[in-house]
């Protein structure tokens, strides 16, 4: 099968490090396990700050955001993604892996001038109320692609929406490349770790519960520094896309880590799955929110394989820091349950295997 990559730009700069080993391959979306299955993987990117006219980010982009135009669309990314028509033509089935590139490449779909097999990834659809101007025009395009979900919790909201979507919404959870995120030797974990740029996460309850944790708290994220921190927290920039920090640090951070902590917010949309799996697979022990996204309820088993913490709650979040703090057995046997966990349910290689089902399935039914 010949599958076309439609990416956010950074990911081809991973594309090497990931095939020979020396980088992570979940950032590729499974693309580097298809590729070593022998299908043909093409990969492009989109400039999501691709030139367009004031007028056009009025229309489009101002009203996207005021909820009537569909969640994610862009101006700048469907001009960016135009100029990629003719050589998706080539491909079996084309795959967005951003919800913008996704709901860009539907509108193209919609209007005649791409006639291959649409399959994206998104994310975060729900996370506002849809208003009759909004599913009037969003559902067109969610009928012209496969979309696949990270998780259930906005599964059952997308159904809602139109009982015809039913056969083209599917849920592939998240995996990571635990050959890469592996457990390391470190001696006197003390340090708490929490790591994370998405929109979502919850760093206002984290500081709070800091207040209540007796230990070193570390954050690491491109959000902004709050003016007054406990004595006990450091935050520090740390940019994806300008890679202030490389995989390898990562992971040694991970490795570092007494406790990995994910704050999310309780919003439908998953949240916080890459720095929890990574973690998990390192063999950490993680406390994450019990959010309406999370991903999978039937394996992330609470006291089990991770910690889960009530969102918003900062009481209860540094309770659930404490309790791995102060039972160092107890950690130690979530980290090893986690990353057995991510072993059976949650690599890489067995997200490229579901994702191209639907692959298969949008090329069947596109």
């Amino acid at each position: 099968m010949k599958i076309a990559f439609v990416h956010f730009p950074g990911r081809l700069s991973r594309l090497e490090p990931a095939r020979s080993g020396a980088g992570p391959t979940e950032f590729l979306f499974g693309a580097v396990e298809l590729e070593r299955a022998g299908h043909e993987i093409e990969h492009y990117e989109v400039d999501p700050d691709a030139p367009v006219s004031r007028l056009s980010r009025r229309l489009v982009d101002a009203n996207a955001g005021r909820g009537h135009l569909p969640p994610h669309l862009a101006a700048a990314v469907v001009r960016g993604t135009r100029p990629l028509l003719p050589a998706l033509r080539g491909a079996d089935v084309v795959l967005a892996t951003t919800t913008a590139t996704a709901v860009a490449l539907a509108v193209w779909r919609r209007a005649g001038l791409l006639r291959r097999p649409l399959v994206g990834i998104v994310a975060g659809l729900l996370n506002a109320p849809w208003r009759r101007s909004r599913r009037l025009t969003t559902l067109p395009l969610l009928r012209q692609m496969h979309a696949v979900l990270y998780g259930p919790g906005e599964l059952e909201g997308m159904l809602a929406l139109d009982d015809g979507l039913e056969r083209r919404v599917h849920v592939v959870p998240f995996g990571v490349d635990a050959g890469y995120w592996t457990p390391g030797d470190a001696r006197d974990r003390r340090e708490v770790l929490a790591i994370g740029n998405d929109g979502h996460r919850d760093w206002p309850t984290l500081v709070r519960a800091a207040e209540t944790i007796a230990a070193p708290v570390r954050i690491l994220t491109r959000h902004p520094r709050p003016d007054r921190l406990p004595a006990n927290v450091t935050w520090e920039p740390a940019d994806w896309y300008q890679a202030l920090l490389s995989d390898d640090d990562v992971r040694q951070l991970y490795r570092q880590a007494a406790v990995v902590v994910v704050p999310v917010k309780d919003v439908p949309q998953p949240s916080g799955q890459s720095v929890t799996l990574q973690a998990m697979a390192c063999g950490r022990p993680v406390v994450l929110s019990r959010t309406r996204g999370l991903w999978a309820p039937e394996t992330l088993r609470d006291g089990e394989n991770v910690v889960l913490a009530p969102p918003g709650n900062a009481a209860e979040l540094a309770r659930s820091v404490r309790g791995v703090l102060d039972e160092e057995a107890r950690g130690a046997a979530i980290g090893s349950a986690a990353r057995e966990s991510v072993l059976r349910d949650a690599t890489v290689e067995a997200y490229a295997r579901r994702l191209f089902e639907v692959c298969r399935l949008a090329i069947e039914r596109p």
